[in-house]
C-alpha cells in the first residue's frame, strides 16, 4: 500500500492490538477510534468467542458493518486477526470466504501477532487475498 491508510482496530486483543497501532502509527498510518468512521482502508477485526460458531457469526457481524465504508477505499484491506486453534480456523474460514464474494477486497487471515497483523494490513490492490499469515 503505497498511500498512507485510514486503519480501524475492532475486537482484537488489547496488548496485540496497541502493538498493531503503535507500529501503524509510526509507519504514517492513521489509525482511527471512530466506531463508525467515515473513511476506512484497513480493518482490523477479531472477536475472542468461545465457541467455533460464535467466532464465525461475531466477524461475519462486524465485516458486514464495516463493508460499505471499505468499498468506498481505493485500497481496501480487511484483516482477520486468529486467537487460539477454534478462532483460527473460524478466521481463516470467514477470510477464504468473504475474498470469494468481496474479490476487490484484500481479505486475509493473520496470527495475533502485532508484526504479522501490520504488515497484513498494509498488503496493496495486488496482493493476496483469502490467505492465513503467520510469520
Amino acid at each position: 500500500m503505497g498511500r498512507m491508510a485510514v486503519v480501524l482496530i475492532a475486537g482484537a486483543d488489547d496488548a496485540v492490538a496497541r502493538d498493531t497501532a503503535r507500529l501503524l502509527a509510526d509507519a504514517g498510518h492513521t489509525v482511527s477510534a471512530d466506531p463508525e468512521p467515515a473513511e476506512l482502508d484497513v480493518l482490523v477485526v477479531g472477536t475472542g468467542s468461545e465457541t467455533f460458531e460464535s467466532e464465525v457469526s461475531g466477524l461475519a457481524r462486524v465485516l458486514q458493518a464495516f463493508l460499505p465504508a471499505l468499498e468506498r477505499s481505493a485500497a481496501p484491506v480487511v484483516v482477520v486477526v486468529a486467537g487460539d486453534a477454534e478462532a483460527g480456523a473460524a478466521a481463516n474460514l470467514v477470510a477464504v470466504q468473504y475474498a470469494r464474494t468481496f474479490p476487490r477486497l484484500r481479505i486475509n487471515a493473520a496470527a495475533p501477532d502485532a508484526e504479522v497483523i501490520a504488515r497484513t494490513a498494509l498488503i496493496g490492490p495486488d496482493g493476496p487475498s483469502g490467505g492465513y499469515f503467520y510469520e
